[in-house]
């Protein structure tokens, strides 16, 4: 399953805002096959060319895919023109401001509690565990710490002593219900990544004035 970046989530809700264009999806993403434009205008008893123009948008925005099909199994010359077909994508649509990071989390602790099932473990290291291991893949692939932490939500801010503060916690309900298992799993999420996008930072507790602030402050390692 496939979660959408933020401003594609954003668009994608925003398109399904309209209550034609969202009447459209719903029959495309319940129907049991690719659906042409003539089926869904006439289940839905809308216009043809209004059902083209919204299944085009949908498509623009990720939310269908599109393949072509002559729908009389025929093939060659004179077997007209293929249909143009619309199915759902797998994906999941979501949008947040701020950006939060809720499935990167459910995805940290469920992977700990299996492993830590099948391995017979305690949860907590096994927690750490996973998500020093999500933490360095997060760190490695990005092409900076900074691009790492703004596209997972944290918002860094470099301060005049070279620490970097993060203004937003991805995290923030999640820790808010349950602060010392977050709170730990994030530093080691972030600990890890400083060492996968190889840093000059270290992560530090920083418990914040502001509740909407992280929990951990990055220093510069010391010369």
């Amino acid at each position: 399953m496939k979660f959408q970046a933020e401003d594609q989530g954003l668009n994608a809700v925003a398109a399904l805002a309209d209550p034609v264009r969202k009447a459209v999806y719903e029959f495309v993403r319940t129907s049991e096959a690719a659906v042409g434009r003539d089926e869904c205008a006439s289940a839905l008893d809308l216009p043809r060319n209004t059902v083209a123009f919204q299944l085009d948008k949908l498509a623009d925005q990720g939310l269908l895919s599109v393949e072509f099909r002559r729908l009389n199994g025929k093939g060659g010359p004179g077997s007209g023109r293929p249909a143009k077909l619309y199915a759902a994508t797998q994906i999941d649509v979501s949008a947040s401001i701020p950006h939060r990071e809720y499935a990167l989390a459910a995805n940290i602790m469920a992977s700990a509690i299996e492993r830590a099932g099948k391995q017979n473990r305690p949860v907590a290291p096994v927690l750490a565990e996973v998500a020093r291991e999500a933490g360095q893949s997060i760190g490695a692939h990005a092409s900076s710490l900074t691009q790492a932490l703004t596209d997972h939500g944290y918002r860094p801010e470099v301060r005049e002593d070279g620490s970097v503060g993060l203004l937003d916690c991805p995290f923030h309900q999640l820790s808010g219900s349950h602060r010392a298992t977050v709170c730990t799993m994030n530093f080691e999420l972030l600990t890890a990544a400083v060492d996968g996008a190889n840093a000059p930072y270290r992560a530090c507790f920083d418990p914040p004035t502001n509740e909407h602030h992280c929990c951990v402050r990055l220093d510069p390692h010391e010369s």
